[in-house]
C-alpha cells in the first residue's frame, strides 16, 4: 500500500505536533498541548496522511490521484510516517473565534466536561485549525488531497453543517478552489495575525 488517511489518535501526537511545527511559525503553530487536547477530545475531526514505514521515495505517493481514507492503521506494528494533518474542534459560531482556538488550562481533570473555550461538541460547525504538510513535501499535492478527502469525509459522517478555516491573505484563493466562500477579514486575532474567515457549507 501507499499514501494512505486516516483519523488521527492520541498516540499520533508525537509525529503530528512534529509536523505542526515544521510547517508553522512558532507564534501560528499548535502547541503541544494544544494538539494533545484536539487528539484526546476530538479526534474524529483530525485526519492525518501517511506513507509506509521505510519509504523513502515519494514518487509513488504523489501519483496516487485519490488517497484512501481507512478506519485506522492498515498495520499498526508499523510506523508508518505522517505527512499532513489537518486538526480541528467543533464551534457554536459559524466562523471561528478567539476562543475556539484555545483549550481548557484544566481540561485533563474531566475531559468531557463542558468548558468556554475549546471543542464544542454540539456546534455544527468544524473549526479547521490547521491544514498542515511537511515542508519536505510542500507543492506536491497533498495538503489538497487530504483536504478534499476531509470534506467528503466529515460530509459522509454528518459532522457539521460547514467547515469554517482562519487563513492568510496569499491563501484566500488556494481554499476558494477547494469549494470555500470568503467571507473577508475575521473577527478573529489570534497570534495577532489579520486572519481571513472562509467557510465550506455543506447545506449550499
Amino acid at each position: 500500500m501507499s499514501a494512505y488517511i486516516r483519523p488521527l489518535s492520541i498516540r499520533d501526537l508525537d509525529q503530528s505536533a512534529a509536523v505542526e511545527a515544521a510547517a508553522f511559525t512558532p507564534s501560528t503553530a499548535a502547541s503541544r498541548e494544544a494538539i494533545e487536547y484536539r487528539l484526546s477530545v476530538c479526534p474524529e475531526l483530525c485526519l492525518g496522511l501517511f506513507v509506509p514505514e521505510g519509504t523513502e521515495d515519494f514518487a509513488a505517493a504523489k501519483e496516487q490521484t485519490q488517497i484512501p481514507v481507512l478506519a485506522a492503521s492498515p498495520d499498526p506494528s508499523r510506523n508508518d510516517a505522517l505527512v499532513a494533518h489537518v486538526l480541528a474542534t467543533k464551534a457554536t459560531t459559524r466562523f471561528i473565534k478567539d476562543e475556539d482556538m484555545d483549550f481548557p488550562p484544566t481540561w485533563k481533570a474531566d475531559p468531557a466536561a463542558q468548558y468556554d473555550v475549546g471543542h464544542k461538541p454540539e456546534g455544527k460547525t468544524i473549526g479547521l485549525h490547521a491544514l498542515a504538510v511537511l515542508p519536505s513535501q510542500q507543492r506536491s499535492g497533498f495538503g489538497k488531497k487530504l483536504m478534499i478527502a476531509y470534506i467528503e469525509h466529515m460530509r459522509e459522517n454528518g459532522q457539521a453543517d460547514r467547515i469554517s478555516i482562519l487563513t492568510y491573505d496569499n491563501l484566500v484563493s488556494y481554499y476558494e478552489k477547494l469549494g470555500f466562500t470568503h467571507y473577508g477579514t475575521s473577527d478573529c486575532k489570534h497570534a495577532g495575525v489579520a486572519w481571513q474567515d472562509l467557510a465550506y457549507e455543506y447545506s449550499a
